[in-house]
This record gives structure tokens, sequence and C-alpha cells, in this order.
């Protein structure tokens, strides 16, 4: 691990910022997501497509074959040489790539690439939802890892909610397609026993609402530290719910398409930051 990358994971690693507090595992029925939509005009309401087309140079829709279906995935290319690419694995739901917009925006002005893909039965995606989403996560690696217009030696993985559990579960198979640089776990739910199948730098970033928020938060750090030697770190989004919004003026409605403005602003900047230090990667003030 670099000198830069070993001083941000300490600084980082317990630390509770923005006056946070640590914590937890939660249910895989995940607590203020947005709902399953019943049909295609509410999911282009509930989902706004980003304002991508001044940030990026291409938007190029890829093709994943998975189990019988294809899938549809986007890759969001910013106006750089060879940047790092960040490819998103989904909370649980029947979510499109749009559910992660927002986020796509905000690493795309910051200088990343970034990979989406619409869940089996969502968006332009084939097939049914219900089955075989790791498989799909894992399928859509594999296709996102042969693009062209990218960095392959800095591709990081950020994964959320159930989305790391997926991944922790596959890791070995994620990593045989291309190792990760880092990885990103949004709104954890992998304790001490669990994060330590991460063979790659962690970063974690959880909710200051979770119920048992040191196993996911100070414990997995300290056991990934002990077990993998790439270096963990933490921070706690204060005032925030599950999916890491914003709830300091109140609960998220997530029929009102502007729930995509209330995302966490710490939590994003702090996301972004760590990304960053793994390499000088431009982009002006965080987001």
């Amino acid at each position: 691990m670099s000198g830069l990358r070993l001083a941000g994971a300490i600084l980082l690693t317990g630390l509770v910022l923005g006056g946070c507090t640590l914590s937890s595992l939660v249910d895989e029925e995940i607590r203020g997501q947005p709902p399953a939509l019943p049909g295609a005009a509410s999911a282009a309401d509930v989902y706004p497509t980003p304002a991508l087309g001044s940030l990026v140079r291409e938007q190029r829709e890829v093709p994943i074959p998975s189990s019988g279906v294809t899938l549809a995935g986007e890759l969001d290319l910013p106006d750089r040489d060879q940047p790092p690419l960040v490819f998103i694995i989904h909370h649980s739901g029947p979510v499109p790539r749009d559910a992660y917009g927002y986020m796509a925006d905000l690493l795309v002005e910051a200088g990343f690439a970034v990979f989406r893909f619409d869940k089996r039965g969502t968006g332009a995606s084939q097939g049914d939802y219900g089955c075989c989403e790791a498989e799909d996560a894992v399928a859509a690696y594999r296709v996102a890892a042969t693009q062209q217009g990218f960095d392959p030696g800095r591709v990081f993985i950020v994964a959320q909610s159930i989305g790391t559990e997926i991944l922790a579960e596959h890791f070995a198979e994620f990593a045989e397609i291309q190792p990760p640089a880092g990885v990103v776990l949004l709104s954890s739910l992998l304790g001490p026993d669990r994060i330590v199948a991460i063979d790659a730098p962690v970063h974690i970033i959880i909710s200051d609402s979770e119920a048992n928020l040191a196993a996911i938060g100070e414990q997995a750090v300290a056991a990934h530290q002990q077990h993998v030697s790439a270096g963990a770190s933490l921070y706690v989004a204060a005032k925030s719910e599950h999916t890491l919004f914003d709830i300091t003026d109140g609960p998220i409605d997530w029929s009102d398409p502007s729930w995509v403005n209330r995302y966490h602003r710490g939590a994003m900047r702090d996301m972004i930051a760590w990304l960053r230090s793994f390499d000088e990667v431009p982009g002006g003030d965080l987001p």
C-alpha cells in the first residue's frame, strides 16, 4: 500500500466524522429504499435520468449476457484519458441503473468512469426480477472489465447494502476477472466474520442510524486490518438513513423525484476523497 493510502486508512480508521457515532447489521429487508415500481412511467419519474451529457465524452450502452438473458449496462466516460473505473453493485430491490444516476453524476464530475446496469427485469434488461442477482453482478463486472477507455489497473468496486454481501460471498470470482484496486462498502451489511473475504483495500461508509453500528463499523475494520494487509477505514454519516440519504429535514419521500438531491454530502465527499487517495485524479472541488 502506498504511503498516501496508508495514511488515509490510518486517519479514517475508527474516526467518527461530523459528530457521528458507529453501527450495524441490517435485515435483508432494507429500510428506506426506493420501492418496487409498478410500471415504466413511474420508474422514469422516481429514478430521474442523470444529466451526464455535459460531463462525459461518451455514454456507451453495453449488453451483458447473463444466465440466458441480456442485461443492459452503461459505461460513462469522463473527458480525460484513461480514468479510473468505478463499478457499482446495487442495493436490494428491482432497481435500474438510474437509481445510481446521482452517484454517476458525482463520480464522472470527479474524473471517474462509471459502469452501471439495469437489474434483471428492470429498465432495458431482459428477464424477470427475482433471481440470479449475484450471477448478474459477476457477469456485469466481467463485461465491464473488457471495455476500453479506462485504466484497467485502477478498477474500483462500490457495493451497497445487499451488494456488499454479494461482493463478499463472490469476491474470488470478481478478483479472478479483475482484482479491484479498492472497494467501497456503502451501507455495509458485513460484520467482522464476513468482511475478511474481501482481499483488497476497503473503505466502509455507513449511517449513524444503524442498529448494531459497532459490528459493521469499528469491529469490521479491526477484523479486516487483522486478517487482510490491504487496509481498512471507516466513515459514519450523521443524520442519514440506511442508504445514506440525509434525513436532517425529515424522512425521504421516495415517490418524489427530488429524493436524488438529498444524498448525504459528507458520505459522497468522503467516498470520492478515498477513491482519489489512490492516485492524482483531476476534477476540481469535491461535489
